[in-house]
């Protein structure tokens, strides 16, 4: 104590000093309107600063929370979107059912979606692959479809508890059946090797006609709905037959920038399997 007041004693003039200029700064914006003015307005705006900054840390350590959330939002448009193509394509068939058409005519929805974030990549190989963070505890099984909120990745290779390896569609294994948006004629969907912002749509019929830019979707499928964006078409590539031609296609998923993908989970997809393999 003794230590303190010899210190205050020590320095006194200088306290003394301060509190002066803080008691002139108070009469000045006190009995001056412009300065108080100039004060209040330089205060809100030092203020505003300080909350914009708090909220953008804030929101910085709450991005991963609000990601989350809007993955499960996308997962659950994915299923209305893919529910009402159904409708739409069953009423466009059936003029009665239209008239019949009631809420409680919906059938349940086919497709289920997962949100998975990518926890591992590999693009700079032939054979690439991605690993996520969900697996068989999450309802995901091998040859499920992968897609992005752009379009198609790929298919579920392996799966183990907690984390499923994809083999995506920069890669020479994959295969998927697809068709120009606005034809009737179904090819392939391979990849070279050379470029993983393109793909090949081969197999297509020589008077098969294109535009640069024509979106490339899914075909007949067991494993993706039909209609989901592969890519964009960009030119003819080189054909092995002359009786098909084949098209370089620009790829709807971004594989340098990808991070949060959704598997598709077809409530139909054993039962159609095993139909069709005790058939043949």
């Amino acid at each position: 104590m003794r230590n303190l007041l010899n210190y205050i004693l020590r320095n006194s003039a200088w306290f003394l000093a301060f509190l002066l200029i803080a008691f002139s700064i108070y009469l000045v914006f006190k009995h001056n309107s412009y300065q108080r003015s100039v004060y209040l307005s330089s205060a809100n705006k030092i203020t505003g600063e300080i909350y914009r900054v708090s909220d953008d840390v804030s929101s910085f350590f709450h991005l991963k929370s609000n990601n989350q959330q809007l993955l499960e939002r996308t997962a659950e448009l994915e299923k209305v979107v893919q529910l009402l193509k159904t409708q739409i394509e069953t009423l466009s068939k059936d003029t009665s059912a239209i008239v019949s058409f009631t809420i409680d005519s919906i059938q349940p929805a086919q497709f289920e979606f997962i949100s998975a974030k990518v926890v591992n990549i590999s693009v700079s190989k032939f054979n690439n692959s991605l690993t996520i963070n969900k697996g068989s505890l999450d309802g995901i099984k091998p040859d499920m479809g992968v897609i992005s909120h752009s379009g198609v990745v790929g298919v579920v290779r392996t799966v183990s508890d907690h984390f499923s390896v994809i083999i995506p569609i920069i890669n020479p294994k994959f295969r998927l059946g697809a068709k120009l948006i606005n034809s009737d004629n179904f090819g392939s969907i391979s990849w070279d090797g050379n470029n993983i912002e393109e793909a090949q749509l081969r197999e297509l019929p020589k008077h098969e006609n294109f535009n640069e830019n024509d979106t490339v979707v899914t075909g007949f499928s067991r494993i993706f709905p039909e209609g989901i964006v592969i890519g964009y078409t960009k030119d003819i590539g080189v054909s092995m037959d002359d009786n098909f031609s084949t098209f370089n296609i620009t790829l709807a998923t971004n594989f340098h920038t990808l991070q949060h993908v959704l598997v598709i989970d077809d409530k139909y997809y054993h039962e159609r399997t095993s139909l069709e393999a005790s058939v043949n």
